[in-house]
């Protein structure tokens, strides 16, 4: 695996991130824009239509951006020559989910710190745009209640008690279906459904362990359901990255078995289980 650094900016030239680095194990700009694209996921950029330049010189001089073969041995070695990666668009959506006429919940990780509290963010619902005000944020268990001033469609929360879906095969897993790059035309506003295996429920009541197979990039199902019903809400997902680490005794087979961990999630892996919020911490968080 090789190191290469890179460097997020917008059409003016505006900085989306400072640099930052990814590893790849083949050398071209394809592996490279795979990997930049996870990268960019995790920091909310939209990628799906961006160019690669072989540095900050590169793009001053109005030079061809890199064509997917191209070769990177020579290119993004340190931070001062890192290659500039320019996006055409940004993401200022936050993914949410109704479960009442006006009310949805997100993930508090989605928010930055400026949305506090009585200030608005920006949701992509089916057909429009839609301003909605952050009415309440947990970082704690992770989770904030949005506000819409007009009645949405919405998924009711689950009523029953958390000891009902201990070892049951019953909840599914619904999720927008993730699409990357030219496959996202064809993937856009579709929902994807699968059997799901509650493996346990936490000591607290208020987390959820399921089932659930992933692909490269993909996080996770975003929603967990039962009879029509919200169950949770997806949290993260897990691997055995834990238990690798707890075996080593060493530091650098440890960091080793980190970036292992994290390559093989990104490339390829199935995420062993997801862990998610339980529907009764955060349905009753504010009233309508």
């Amino acid at each position: 695996m090789v190191r290469k650094w890179f460097q997020v900016k917008g059409e003016d030239w505006s900085d989306f991130t400072s640099a930052d680095a990814v590893s790849v194990d083949i050398e071209d700009v394809a592996a490279f824009r795979r990997q930049c694209l996870h990268k960019s996921l995790v920091l909310s950029l939209q990628m799906s239509s961006h160019r690669t330049f072989a540095n900050g010189a590169a793009y001053d001089a109005k030079q061809e951006p890199l064509k997917a073969s191209a070769s990177l041995v020579d290119l993004g070695k340190d931070e001062a020559n890192a290659l500039i990666v320019v996006v055409t668009q940004r993401a200022e959506t936050t993914p949410a989910y109704f479960i009442s006429a006006t009310l949805a919940v997100t993930g508090d990780h989605n928010l930055t710190e400026q949305d506090t509290v009585g200030s608005s963010v920006t949701l992509a619902l089916k057909e429009e745009m839609a301003n909605v005000e952050v009415v309440a944020r947990n970082a704690e268990l992770d989770f904030a209640i949005l506000k819409s001033s007009e009645p949405r469609s919405f998924i009711a929360p689950w009523n029953g008690s958390a000891d009902d879906l201990e070892s049951r095969c019953d909840p599914v897993l619904a999720s927008f279906r993730l699409g990357i790059g030219e496959f996202q035309a064809s993937y856009k506003g579709k929902l994807g459904f699968a059997p799901a295996a509650c493996i346990a429920i936490s000591s607290l009541r208020r987390h959820i362990i399921f089932s659930c197979p992933t692909y490269a990039v993909d996080s996770g199902a975003a929603l967990l359901v039962k009879d029509g019903c919200l169950v949770g809400i997806h949290l993260e997902t897990i691997n055995a990255l834990r238990e690798e680490m707890d075996r080593k005794k060493v530091i650098k087979d440890r960091l080793n078995d980190v970036e292992e961990s994290l390559d093989n999630l990104v490339r390829s892996g199935l995420a062993q289980g997801c862990s998610g919020l339980l529907v009764h911490e955060f349905k009753n968080a504010v009233s309508e």
